[in-house]
């Protein structure tokens, strides 16, 4: 239809709103409370226009437009009430902008500045509202609002997790908390962006720099493996805040506080800055010219006495492409075979039939199309928030979405079946097939699998099992992963028996767990956390305490770095250097260094290139990386894989079975993250409770333990919580119980006596 915009003609389309139809034109109409993604409400009236042939200016975010309709937005009648509008909403508001955050980036700034007035002809004394502290990541000063009510409809409508309200009318009409409350939400940041006033702001950026002082750099979440683009902002070369880079195909405008506050673990106090090597059972500093001559003298000695396969080289899916790269390009130049990255991984027997790379098995903004959405062992909610956003708007056009998992941990949307089972029973189910799930064929279902599974030790029967179901009710399989770019590990070869693209090679290495069940001579970790990134912590250090050589490339020291490393290699973060991840669609996606590394830390692939070159090996330029990598991402999808074809390799029965679990928590989900100070102060991260479940309950005896021979664990029972939901004989642990003491693999199953 044709609509006439200050007398130009525009195209318009159907019961396409005036606010919707100026900003596809490039004509600013002035809002606060309208917002593309969320409900219209019309109320602060800061949009209204002049529509000839209406006695009345109208909304132009609520007002549809009409054929032939004629809106004037610099009019007489437009300005008046724009004008009006404005005088209203600075009744109240301080005059405080010379000590607020929002200063410089402010909505209500920009706008007065054009459609205000020199003075008021309302002379009431302001209101003051009492703020309280509702959040360690959002800061109030509820005095400045203008009642906009776009945090309330984020937490109503996005988020799906309703905790800040409108109160009161009138004078008297207040933002807050709901029954006192504290905002906990996994993606409570984004109401800072929303706010188009000082109202929310980021607590741990307060008073740290003025906006006009930032500079901005693009930057990809390093967090999970969902990709969300970043606008990270730093001042002095340090990142002060992050805030979401508009994506309409993964994270909207929206950013999970993970990503958004995860930054700052960069700054951790037991950060490495300098090169380590150990000399009477001390790490000393090391010149950081001599670094690449020890690395090489430590790997020749250990090739001279021990052999080429006597060499385990780990590598963290945390990596840049370009990282992981050249970390198996480095040492299958050398005749290593023994490489990978799947160091959470305690069962291997999948890894034949498995795709070149684990995909989602569709692209995120299409999970809305499907009818049927099955998640097993995941939670969205603490482990991918950002899917919440999009899973909660696929139940709105009447996607049924499924939950089979571990733990009985709710969802931020409608769920239509949950059921919490054990690893053994969910094998059981399916092979019986009676897990209830009856689909038609003519049904768009998509069955995804969380990173939990890949931490069991029946994982490949799982994965088989599963599989088998998707073929029966011809639906799709999609993988969600431990870490951000584990689909560039595996694309990157960075696995004992493939190369890069997927090429199989002659003769597999091996994988991480027989590397460190074998007890080699030496052992080179990149970019891992003994003490987090490990399936079996106590397995790595037993490996570690009885090599010869370790060699850690690794950004922060730790307690098992510090008493098995040999040589420790400072690494840069992913904010240092250069890089690209490959998201779970499969989508490559390229950034540039946010801030500089020390001048002592290597960017990662620089210092691998270097040792290259150093082995009289062919060097790459970063372009030629680029292009190699490029070249073998082309061409390669969401491949099937055959698991189905696997017969069982074990009877599981699940009636004696005592099956552990440890937790994936949202904020100890790597090394960068667990170390921000602002996300350990959160809800989230300070519950340690123990979860067991109800038959459990009643083996408590007096010495607050639970009285079990063959497991390692005693803990304060006021930590032990019943949870009725979770099936019998199940432990689910806190993550946070892997920080300093190991009691157990991140998944075990113990054979109980009668």
């Amino acid at each position: 239809m044709k609509v006439y915009i200050n007398d130009i003609e525009y195209d318009a389309i159907p019961e396409e709103t005036i606010i919707q139809l100026s900003d596809r034109c490039g004509i600013h109409i002035p809002r606060f409370c309208y917002h593309k993604h969320l409900s219209i409400v019309a109320s602060c009236r800061m949009c209204l226009v002049d529509i000839e042939g209406v006695k009345n200016a109208q909304p132009a975010c609520s007002t549809p437009v009409r054929e032939g309709m004629k809106i004037y937005t610099s009019s007489k009648k437009t300005k008046d009430a724009q004008k009006s509008s404005m005088e209203f909403l600075l009744i109240n508001h301080p005059l405080d902008c010379p000590i607020c955050d929002q200063g410089g980036e402010c909505e209500l700034q920009d706008i007065s500045l054009e459609h205000g007035d020199d003075h008021s002809t309302y002379m009431q004394l302001k209101r003051v509202v009492i703020d309280k502290d509702v959040s360690p990541l959002v800061s109030t000063d509820m005095t400045r609002c203008i009642h906009c009510s776009r945090c309330v409809r984020f937490g109503e409508e996005i988020s799906n997790v309703k905790e800040l309200g409108l109160l009161d009318r009138g004078e008297d009409m207040k933002i807050d908390v709901f029954i006192e409350n504290k905002i906990s939400s996994e993606l409570s940041g984004n109401m800072i962006d929303l706010c188009p006033v000082g109202a929310l702001n980021n607590k741990p950026y307060r008073y740290k720099a003025r906006t006009w002082d930032l500079k901005q750099r693009s930057g990809v979440s390093p967090h999970d493996c969902i990709g969300s683009n970043i606008f990270y902002h730093t001042y002095k070369n340090k990142i002060l805040r992050a805030v979401p880079k508009e994506n309409s195909d993964i994270n909207q405008t929206w950013l999970s506080d993970r990503d958004r506050f995860g930054y700052e673990g960069i700054y951790s106090k037991d950060r490495i800055y300098n090169s380590l090597i150990r000399k009477d059972n001390k790490l000393i500093e090391l010149d950081k010219q001599l670094i690449i001559n020890e690395f090489n003298k430590i790997l020749d000695n250990t090739i001279k006495n021990n052999g080429i396969d006597d060499i385990g080289c780990m590598i963290s899916a945390r990596s840049t492409n370009e990282e992981l790269y050249l970390f198996q390009k480095l040492f299958r130049n050398l005749g290593i075979k023994n490489i990978d990255h799947r160091t959470n991984e305690c069962d291997f027997t999948y890894q034949k039939n498995y795709p070149v790379m684990p995909s989602l098995g569709c692209d995120i903004k299409d999970l809305e199309t499907f009818d049927n959405i099955v998640l097993i062992g995941v939670n969205i909610k603490s482990e991918f928030p950002i899917l919440s956003i999009w899973l909660n708007k696929a139940t709105k056009k009447n996607t049924k979405i499924y939950s089979i998992n571990f733990d009985s941990s709710d969802e931020d949307f409608d769920l239509h079946f949950k059921k919490t089972i054990k690893n053994d029973e969910l094998v059981s189910i399916f092979s019986r097939q009676d897990h209830n799930l009856k689909f038609d064929e003519n049904e768009k279902t998509i069955v995804i699998t969380g990173p939990s599974i890949s931490r069991l030790y029946n994982q490949s029967d799982i994965l088989s099992v599963i599989h088998k179901f998707t073929i029966n009710f011809n639906a799709k399989m999609g993988f969600l992963t431990d870490y951000c770019n584990s689909t560039g590990a595996w694309i990157t070869g960075n696995v004992p028996h493939r190369t890069i693209g997927g090429t199989p090679v002659k003769k597999n290495g091996l994988n991480t767990y027989e590397m460190l069940t074998k007890k080699l001579s030496s052992y080179i970790l990149f970019n891992l956390e003994p003490e987090l990134d490990f399936h079996d912590t106590k397995l790595l250090e037993s490996a570690l305490e009885k090599s010869k050589f370790n060699i850690i490339f690794s950004n922060y020291i730790t307690p098992i770095i510090e008493k098995y490393a040999d040589l420790v290699i400072p690494i840069a973060t992913f904010a240092e250097t250069k890089g690209s991840f490959i998201n779970i669609e499969g989508k490559e996606q390229h950034f540039e260094n946010i801030v500089e590394c020390n001048k002592n830390i290597f960017e990662g692939w620089k210092i691998l290139n270097e040792i290259l070159a150093s082995n009289n090996k062919n060097t790459f330029t970063y372009k030629d990386i680029r292009e190699d990598l490029i070249n073998s991402i082309d061409g390669i999808s969401h491949t099937e894989i055959n698991l189905f074809k696997n017969s069982l390799t074990k009877k599981y029965d699940s009636s004696n079975n005592l099956f552990i679990l440890s937790k994936r928590h949202i904020y100890k989900s790597d090394s960068i993250v667990k170390r921000s100070d602002s996300l350990q102060m959160t809800t989230q991260s300070k519950s340690n409770a123990i979860f067991i479940s109800k038959n459990l309950h009643s083996q408590i005896n007096g010495s607050n333990h639970i009285p079990l021979d063959n497991l390692n664990l005693k803990k304060n029972s006021k930590r032990l919580v019943v949870d009725k939901q979770l099936s019998e004989n199940t432990i689910i642990l806190p993550s946070s119980d892997y920080d300093e003491k190991y009691y157990s693999p991140k998944s075990i199953n113990l054979e109980l006596q009668s």
